[in-house]
């Protein structure tokens, strides 16, 4: 609720704004090529839009950045069409023409460990932004691959609570785990009420889990888990488990592949192909909420467009593209459009725990569980 209330309180500064084009999602009122086939910076921003922002318009023409790399899964939000849809709404709110080239990637933790890899080089960086989880944010931390920078300049928008320890990177969406499960394939009264009702025999060789065993360290994060018994959960769940998926193979469970997905991003349900069956449930011991972060690598090649980037996706506009193409954004901006899934998820009683970079530099347990995990489920 604090977190809630501390990005809330930056609206209070942010509605001032709203008359004009703001850095917090505003069109900058400029032309400009929604495909990106020009490039630079040729536009003036809106007088409206944070000194901040300014300078780094400025900058960038300066240096000469006219365009930006970027490199994450294709199952990452929205992948290349979710980059198209970004590019659009970066120039209309810059007033600029910046051509946005976008390369598919490996997983969060295979592209953070690339990432350091060419801070230790001196090389240039595979992408301007990194996307990561709270876990592999806080991994970074002392690695001296992320550039530190004081987001909150941005924008009201941005508040001190969404900003990584080391002033690295910042929230950009919120995603809450669940059981995903097909409703052809799970009656009602078998689905699942609490976590460890997936041990059932009936489920042998039926559920899907994430391959690099996502959101175990987040529930286990709960009061009632904890590093130990999850461990032991999931050990007690691998004879269960028929397969590992990755994000965005949540189909697989819709086409009858698997019964379940243990655990899984419950947005996914909201991005499914019509008429797919795919629901989630959130068993009541399950209930919490992660967070996703960009932020830019110290060997960007494009850093001041990189910063303008990262003040995009959490503009109104930005959020709201984010949506459209992967079904999720932060919970706790104005505007959202998943805070009534959290909303909703409070409603039920009990707690609902919330994990950041903070959160797991104050509980290192979390990191080893995680390692257990992921050694657990390579047997498999």
């Amino acid at each position: 609720m604090k977190r809630l209330l501390a990005v809330m309180g930056s609206f209070v500064l942010l509605s001032a704004c709203q008359s004009a084009p703001t850095g917090s999602g505003g069109s900058a009122g400029a032309s400009s090529k929604a495909d990106g086939s020009s490039s630079g910076l040729a536009a003036s921003p809106a007088a409206a839009l944070s000194p901040e922002a300014q300078r780094l318009i400025a900058a960038a023409k300066e240096k000469g950045e006219t365009e930006l790399g970027l490199s994450w899964s294709s199952n990452s939000m929205g992948g290349p069409e979710g980059v198209a849809r970004y590019q659009s709404v970066f120039n209309a709110m810059y007033g600029t023409s910046v051509k946005i080239n976008f390369t598919p990637g490996p997983s969060f933790p295979n592209m953070a460990g690339k990432i350091v890899e060419e801070a230790q080089a001196g090389q240039k960086a595979s992408t301007d932004v990194l996307i990561g989880s709270d876990g592999i944010y806080a991994s970074l931390l002392n690695r001296n691959a992320m550039e530190e920078y004081d987001y909150t300049k941005l924008s009201p928008r941005i508040s001190g609570s969404m900003v990584a320890t080391g002033n690295i990177a910042v929230e950009i969406y919120s995603t809450m785990p669940g059981v995903l499960y097909n409703p052809n394939a799970v009656s009602q009264q078998n689905i699942p009420k609490r976590l460890e009702d997936v041990l059932n025999p009936r489920w042998k060789g039926k559920i899907a889990t994430d391959v690099d065993g996502a959101y175990f360290d987040v529930v286990a994060a709960r009061p009632e888990w904890g590093a130990d018994r999850m461990k032991e959960f999931v050990a007690r769940l691998s004879p269960n488990i028929g397969g590992l998926i990755r994000a965005g193979e949540e189909s697989r469970i819709s086409t009858g592949e698997f019964d379940l997905m243990v655990l899984g991003n419950t947005h996914a349900v909201e991005d499914r192909a019509p008429g797919q069956p795919l629901e989630y449930t959130v068993p009541d011991d399950a209930a919490s909420v992660r967070f996703v972060y960009l932020g830019v690598p110290r060997t960007s090649a494009h850093p001041n467009l990189a910063k303008l980037f990262v003040n995009m996706m959490v503009s109104a506009e930005g959020q709201k593209a984010l949506y459209d193409v992967y079904k999720t954004d932060h919970y706790a901006l104005p505007g959202s459009r998943t805070g009534e899934q959290f909303q909703a998820l409070k409603s039920r009683g009990g707690s609902v725990t919330e994990v950041n970079v903070q959160y797991d530099l104050a509980h290192p347990e979390l990191a080893k569980l995680i390692d257990d995990v992921r050694q657990i489920l390579k047997q498999k």
